[in-house]
Parts: C-alpha cells; structure tokens; sequence
C-alpha cells in the first residue's frame, strides 16, 4: 500500500519566502560593502560624467569646504587617481568615461571593449578600496583636484531607487513562480512556470546590484553577477518557450521538450565557458532569437486551438502579457542597442515590463478570471492603438508641418476622438461578437413570456430568448428541484440561468456557438434580464388574480345583495313596494360594477339602513321581527366590513324566507371589544346538518366573514335555525387570499 504525504502549500511557500527574502537581504548586503565617495554621477548629452549629487555625509563633503560643496554639483569628473602612498596595483591615473557607468555591460557589442570594461571596473574599485584618492574635476572650466578617503562601506539609504526596483521584480518572478507551483504541483506548466521566475530573478537580483553602483564594482564581484544576469535572463527564455510548448496543449512530442533547454543551455554554456566577457555580446542576439521562437509557439497554439474557447483564453492572458511585457522590454532596452542607439528606458526600469508577463502568465496559468479576458485585451489593445496613434499624430505634425507642439497636441487629440473612438467602438462590438437587442425588442420578448398562458409554451419562450441573445452551442433545461443561481461555471464556459416564476432554469455552454467563453458582462446581463422577467411574470400573475378576485367579488355580492333584494320583490304585495326592491337592487348593482370597496360608513348609519330593508322583507311574507342593536358605537366602518355585514344579514334573511318556514325571527347586534357580534335566530323547521349541504352563499358569507378575522357558524334544531357571526370593526388593508375566494365560489 503506498502512503501518499500531504503536501501543504501554505508551509512550503512560507519556507520559500524566508528563503528568497534571506537572498535579497544578502544582496543588499553586499551592495552596501563596495567603497563609497557620496557621489550621484550621471552622463551628459556630450558624453561626459558629471557630478549630479553629493551626500551631505559623504567622504566628497568632508573633504571640501561646505560652501564648495553645492558649487561642485554639475562638475565634470575627468579622472581619479591613487595617492602614491597607497598600493592599490591601478594605473596612476585612470580617466572617467561614459562607458564606466552603463548600466548593461552586454550593451558593449566590441569584445575588447568589453573586457576592458571589467578591468577598468576592478582597477577604479581597487583605487577606492585600498587608500585616498584624488578626484580631477572641471568647475566652470577651471581644473582642480580634491583628494578623498573612500569610505569602506555604502550607507543602506543611499542605495538607489533602480536597485530595489530590480530586486522587486526578481522577488515577484520568484514567489509567484513559486506559489503557482504550489498550488498546481503535478502541472509540468506549473513548474516551466517556476523556471522562468527563477530565471527572471537571477538576471534582475544581479542586474539590481551592478546597475545601482556609484562608479565601479570589483572585477570578482561584477563577474559573478554578470555571468548570473546572463544565464538567469536565458533561462527565463529556457521557461517561456517549453510553457508555450505544452501549454495550454502540448503542439509537439514530448522528447521535443527538451529542445529549448537543450538549445538555449548551450547557448549559455558558450557564452559563460568559452573566453568569457568576450561572447557576452551575443546575450542580446539570443534573447533576440528566443523571443521570435516564443512568439512562433504562440501562434501555434493559437492555431491548434482555434477551436477551444477556454484554451484561447488561457492563451490571451499569456499572449496579451507577452505583448506587453516581453515587447515592451525588447523595443524600450535591446532593440535600441541592436541598433547602437540609445536605450529609451534604463534596463532597471524596463524591467518592471516583466512583472506584466509574470502577472498576466500566472493568470493564465491558474485560469483566472478567463471569462473577462477578451474584454481586457480589447480594452487593452485599443487604448494602447489610440495612445499609439495619438503619439504619431503628434510627431507626424510637428516634424513633418513643422508646427508647434500645443497645436500639434490638440490636432492629434481631436482627430483620435472623432474618428478613431467612434470606430474603436463599433471593431470592438465586432469582435466580441456580443448580440445586442433593442429595448423595444426585449420589452416585446420578455412580454411574450410573461402572457404565454400554458408552461410549456413559456418555456419555450424563455430558452428562445436566451438562445437567441447569446447564441450558446447548447442549451439544456434545469429541474425546478435544482438549486440553481445565475452564475458562470468551469471558468465562463457555461452560464446558469436560475429559475423564475415557477419556470425552469436554464444551462448554457459556449457563446456563440463555441467562439468566446461567457464574461462577466454577460452574467450581469443575464441578471438584469432574468430579474425582468421575474418582475413581469410576477405583474401578469397579479393582473389576472386581480381579475380572477374582481369576478369572484361581483359573483359574490351578486349573489348576496342583489338575490335578496330580488327576491323580495318577488314577494311584494304592493307595486310601491316591488318598484322600490327593484330601484334598490339597480343602485346596489351600480355600486357593485362601478364603486368596489370604496365606500366607508358609520355603523350606526347602515345598522338602521339594513333594519328597514330586512324588517321590510320578512314582513312582506308575514314572519314577525324581532330587532335589538342597543349601544353600538359610532365606528366608522371600512369597506369590506361594510360589505360583509351587509351581505350576512340579507344571506340569513334570504335563507329563512326561501326555507324555514319560520313565522318570527330575532335578530340581535352588539358590540364587545372591537368586536361587531350578530345573530338571527328563527323558529321554523330547521334542518339536519349532517345530511344538507350548504349553498353557495353561506360559503360565501363564512369565506367573507374569515378573511376579515372573524368566526361565523351555523346551528339548527327541529325548533328552529341559529346563524351568528363574530366581525371584527376594523380590518387590515391587505386583501384577500385569492386561492381561498376562488373555493369559497366554487
């Protein structure tokens, strides 16, 4: 049985940033040992080496009067020159050349002159090291020499920005290499990933301490870190070509692998072992040759997966930060000295370009973000083109019209806004292939839904609208039991739709048709539209229960209010009193169609109101009424209360003239607590609750009188029928449940 060990990435990192954090420390270290005269020394339009700075505490201002020491700044330093009393081994006198500041030794294409370079470099170190010297300055074309005792050590403030701009970027190589391969550790990408930072921080690490000297390193010193800044800078190249070879998939056999390593290690091998400084030029033409092979691997697999949508987009994080980063570095630092021109940017500060292709490759190698990518790059891409173009324009118009630079500036500005943003826009729509509808168009579509009377059809609707707007090569419906939201998954591959209105989710898996992953904007889009249709359904479901509620209201108080008093006309005796039921009963029907639930009316007022019209009615067929409503409040009642009042005392009413056969009915209003309690008693023939069904308009009533909180309930005897109801006298404002009004009617 074999025992597999856990691997903890959070340990291992730990260990590997004390390990690198230890090694800069040493760097820094011995930056700070090399001699120091307190100088700051800069290069000149004429090639000449100037004083730029002093140091306040610096041997150069011990050395001289303090009221010189501000005259010194801008002074020519034409040579330096050992006391003959020390016995450094230099010439007598060593002349300062633009040369001894470069900051690249492999920008110096002649071999001779490069190796003189390192001599120079260990002779001037040896001066400072071992005695004073003499410094031979030009001030205001006088000559005239100091002699100063080189202080043996650099103080750690005076270290310059270049050199922890370099030491950043060598930590940031090392520790995200590090890091992706700890958390992708049998990724063999993972680990070419790590080859590359480590290269990046040993050509950035030796950069930092020979490029942040005051004036010269020892020859033993600057050896080493010019041999380590060659070999790391080839090795990074070593990394990037075998990523892109196997990744996102491997374009060639797995023996062919090795081919970078095997090709470019030689290459450092002749550089570093054979006659060294003197191959040291051809670092450039290597790196030059690396880069148009790691741009070739590029392009292969931009072909091989033509057809993947993920693996382009893995591809767009490396390609767009190699771009940026490796061709902003080649055309800022080594196509000028290609071209014996001099370098746009300083090396230290073009190799912050690095950071960009180390960013954008551990995005891409842990697949962050993949989704939102092309909408970065565009984004990218075409600020960089207008900013490209602006700057042309610019040039364009001052050396070619010969005009001047605000008026040139401002030219440039407006033709880039008026022609080129317009149609940045419209190529940038273009290429991202997002299909748009109009708002009068997805009004129109989400409507449709939304009315569609059968499921199935709306469902059907809902996956076309969504097929339509991101052209998915496959759509798949959810189970309503399926917990889903909309989100992206498998890195914008697929985009969930959670379910609405009672409809199904929805899964979509590559837009249009394979050619692009799912992006953030189209989650948000997705989002704001699936809320729209959850809003509309929502709208119709309540404009059709308002209806449905409507019908079953008008049917209701139909039944309740306008039967009664039919039927009391219909046992008139009298046409002054059948003509009077039937004007009743159209003013009842006006109010039920035109005026719902709008009327309030104090209690008092329609208790004396319902006495008249229910004594009116049983009298009119001979049975004698009884009536007691003594101590009512004067509450004024909301409309349902009103209603529902109304509507039990003519149900009672109709039901004991239609089937009691009673000849004396009591009818008993008191109120207790809030609570309206009404009763009718009768003495007819009664009935048997467990063998009569009761109609729809006690239903009705009980429906009524439970919706507003109350309790209403029916007893009879062989002596007579009890109806009694409990009616609280104010309600909430909210209305009724519709599902329980519909089985009430039923």
């Amino acid at each position: 049985m074999t025992v597999r060990r856990y691997f903890a990435p959070g340990t291992h990192f730990a260990m590997i940033v004390i390990f690198c954090l230890a090694l800069a420390g040493a760097l820094v270290w011995l930056a700070t040992q090399q001699a120091w005269l307190g100088l700051r020394l800069d290069v000149d339009t004429s090639g000449n080496v100037v004083i730029e700075r002093i140091a306040k505490t610096g041997p150069v201002s011990q050395s001289v009067p303090g009221s010189l020491t501000g005259a010194l700044v801008g002074s020519r330093l034409i040579s330096l020159a050992p006391v003959p009393a020390s016995q450094s081994g230099a010439p007598s006198v060593l002349e300062i050349e633009a040369n001894d500041l470069i900051e690249e030794p492999d920008a110096i294409r002649s071999p001779d002159l490069l190796s003189r370079f390192y001599e120079r470099q260990d002779q001037i170190s040896k001066a400072l090291r071992h005695g004073p010297v003499t410094l031979e300055i030009e001030r205001a074309g006088q000559r005239e020499t100091i002699t100063v005792q080189a202080a043996p050590k650099r103080p750690l403030v005076d270290l310059p920005l270049k050199l922890w701009l370099q030491l950043f970027v060598a930590l940031t190589g090392a520790l995200v290499g590090a890091w992706v391969v700890c958390l992708r550790t049998r990724d063999p990408a993972a680990w070419m990933f790590l080859v590359a930072g480590v290269g990046l921080a040993m050509a950035s690490a030796s950069a930092a301490l020979y490029s942040a000297r005051e004036l010269a390193l020892s020859g033993p010193v600057f050896a080493v870190a010019s041999r380590i800044n060659s070999s790391g800078s080839l090795i990074f190249g070593i990394g990037m070509v075998t990523l892109f070879l196997l990744y996102p998939r491997r374009i060639v056999p797995r023996a062919a692998l090795w081919l970078p390593a095997a090709a470019i290690g030689g290459a450092v091998a002749y550089i570093q072992l054979v006659d060294w400084p003197r191959n040291l030029g051809l670092l450039q033409d290597v790196i030059a040759v690396t880069m148009v092979v790691l741009l070739v691997a590029i392009i292969a697999q931009v072909i091989v997966n033509r057809r993947d949508a993920r693996a382009r987009a893995m591809l767009g994080w490396l390609g767009l930060s190699i771009g940026l980063g490796a061709g902003g570095f080649v055309f800022t630092s080594i196509v000028p000295t290609l071209l014996n021109l001099p370098a746009i940017l300083e090396q230290s500060t073009a190799f912050l370009f690095f950071l960009l292709i180390y960013v954008g490759m551990a995005m891409g190698v842990l697949r962050y973000r993949l989704f939102d990518l092309a909408t970065w790059s565009f984004g990218i891409m075409f600020y960089g083109f207008g900013v490209a173009l602006l700057l042309l324009l610019d040039a364009a118009l001052i050396f070619g019209l010969s005009l001047d630079r605000a008026p040139a500036l401002g030219i440039a500005l407006a033709t880039v806004g008026i022609v080129y943003l317009p149609l940045r826009e419209a190529f940038g729509r273009w290429l991202r292939r997002n299909r748009t509808f109009p708002a009068e168009v997805l009004y129109k579509r989400i409507t449709e839904i939304a009315h569609a009377m059968d499921p199935v059809q709306q469902q059907a609707l809902l996956q076309a609208f969504w097929t339509d707007l991101f052209n998915p090569l496959r759509v798949t419906a959810l189970p309503r039991r399926t917990p889903t939201a909309t989100a992206l998954l498998e890195d914008g591959a697929s985009l969930t739709i959670a379910p609405v209105g009672g409809l199904e989710g929805v899964r979509l898996d590559w837009a249009q048709q394979g050619a692009r992953l799912f992006s953030s904007a189209d989650l948000a889009r997705a989002v704001t539209l699936n809320a729209m249709i959850e809003r509309s359904l929502q709208q119709h479901l309540d404009y059709v229960e308002a209806i449905t509620r409507e019908r079953l209201r008008i049917n209701r108080d139909m039944h309740d209010n306008i039967g009664v008093l039919l039927l009391g006309a219909l046992h008139a005796t009298s046409h002054e009193r059948k003509d009077l039921l039937i004007r009743q009963t159209l003013s009842d029907l006006r109010e039920i169609i035109s005026n719902p639930d709008q009327t309030n009316l104090p209690l008092p007022q329609l208790i004396a109101d319902l006495r008249a019209e229910i004594t009116d009615h049983l009298e009119a067929v001979d049975i004698n009424v009884r009536w007691r409503d003594h101590g009512l409040p004067n509450a004024l009642l909301p409309p349902k209360v009103v209603h529902t009042l109304r509507a039990f005392l003519r149900e009672s009413t109709s039901n004991v003239v239609r089937h009691s056969a009673a000849s004396a009915v009591e009818v008993e209003l008191r109120e207790e607590d809030g609570q309206l309690f009404l009763t009718l008693q009768d003495d007819g023939k009664g009935f048997d609750a467990q063998t009569v069904r009761l109609g729809n308009g006690f239903k009705n009533l009980a429906a009524r009188v439970d919706h507003l909180g109350g309790a209403f309930d029916i007893a009879s005897t062989p002596a007579g029928t009890r109806i009694s109801a409990r009616i609280p006298l104010q309600v909430p404002a909210e209305g009724p449940n519709i599902a329980d009004e519909r089985s009430a009617a039923e």
